[in-house]
């Protein structure tokens, strides 16, 4: 009996091979965004959701989209453990995103407590 050849056979992903392909990516995703806030690259939101979007950071936070947005616009709003949860979804430590989200206020702030 002839062995039967298959042209151009290509196998079908399953759900399970999608699944760890998307986890792989959002994992390169939250790490390219750490190694930018860490050294000092990444200088503000628009960066951080060029690389993954408001949506997708507003869920694994569990936050609300309007209200992260909020939040974005207006830093100081972000609460402590946000800012925790905000750090831990990064994979970097409390004070590293603190002091970034600092940096973001001090940005949109005219106080006279950033000032030099």
């Amino acid at each position: 009996m002839p062995a039967i050849r298959a042209k151009n056979f290509v196998a079908k992903k399953n759900d399970n091979i999608k699944e760890i392909e998307r986890q792989e990516k959002r994992k390169n995703r939250l790490t390219s965004i750490k190694n930018e806030i860490e050294s000092g690259r990444m200088t503000n939101f628009k960066q951080l959701f060029a690389i993954m979007s408001e949506t997708t950071i507003s869920a694994e936070m569990e936050i609300s989209f309007y209200t992260f947005r909020r939040k974005v616009v207006d830093p100081g709003e972000f609460t402590i453990n946000e800012v925790m949860r905000f750090a831990a979804l990064l994979g970097l430590k409390y004070d590293v995103m603190a002091d970034w989200i600092r940096d973001r206020i001090k940005e949109k702030t005219k106080s006279r407590i950033f000032r030099a």
